[in-house]
This record gives C-alpha cells, sequence and structure tokens, in this order.
C-alpha cells in the first residue's frame, strides 16, 4: 500500500530500501540501489564521463545526463547513504 522505506534507483528504475541505496547530495532525491553500485565497483569504478577509475578517496557522484557514476568533479551530484 504505503512504500515509505523504499526509492526508486535512477539506474534501473527499480526499487530499493533507504537503507541499501545512496542518495545524490544536491540531485532532488536522486538515488542508486546498492546492487547498481556493486556493479560498478565489480567493473572497475570507471566514470562515465571521462571513462578513468574513481580511486581511493574521491568523490563518488551520481551523472544523471548519462545515467551512470563516477567523478563529483565531472559534473555528478556526491553520493551519501540515504
Amino acid at each position: 500500500m504505503f512504500r515509505l522505506g523504499k526509492v526508486t534507483c535512477e539506474l534501473c528504475q527499480s526499487r530499493a530500501p533507504k537503507r541499501h541505496a545512496r542518495r545524490g547530495q544536491n540531485a532532488q532525491g536522486a538515488c542508486v540501489c546498492g546492487a547498481c553500485y556493486a556493479q560498478w565497483e565489480k567493473a572497475g569504478r570507471k566514470c562515465v564521463a571521462c571513462g578513468t577509475a574513481v580511486r581511493g578517496l574521491q568523490n563518488v557522484g551520481i551523472i544523471l545526463a548519462r545515467k551512470g557514476i563516477g567523478h563529483s568533479d565531472c559534473g555528478g551530484a556526491r553520493l551519501l547513504y540515504a
């Protein structure tokens, strides 16, 4: 009936619990589910905007224009836990 504890993933359009999702800081409620984030990490953490790897303590961001994850410096909203 009510889906109060779930958010919609911007990449795969599935519903995920808030505790398993990451929310974009400046992206008006845009979220990435844990499965999409894990798949991105497994694929080598490549930025969709510039193609280089996101390493170490660099800020990770969701890039809505390209429907992907990458550097927050490349135009993405920094990801936080929802």
